[in-house]
């Protein structure tokens, strides 16, 4: 995390109990393909997200994938 908060949780259901927030200075590292979900509240976020490629973004729900969304 660069600044700010922002809630992380492990899973493939959004539960933000099971979650934890984190703050700037945090480093959470998983395998690939876990699934995991984040969330903020009311405060702006930076993080900076890094992997060794190939990757990509895989959505348990394809209904929550922006790409496929029409405008």
């Amino acid at each position: 995390m660069i600044s700010g908060s922002v809630g992380w949780g492990m899973g493939e259901k959004f539960d933000p109990t099971k979650g934890e927030m984190v703050k700037a200075g945090a480093l959470e590292m998983m395998p690939a393909r876990h699934a995991h979900y984040v969330w903020t509240e009311n405060e702006e976020a930076i993080l900076q997200i890094q992997f060794t490629g190939p990757g990509g973004i895989d959505y348990i729900d394809p209904a929550d994938d922006p790409r496929k969304k029409t405008h």
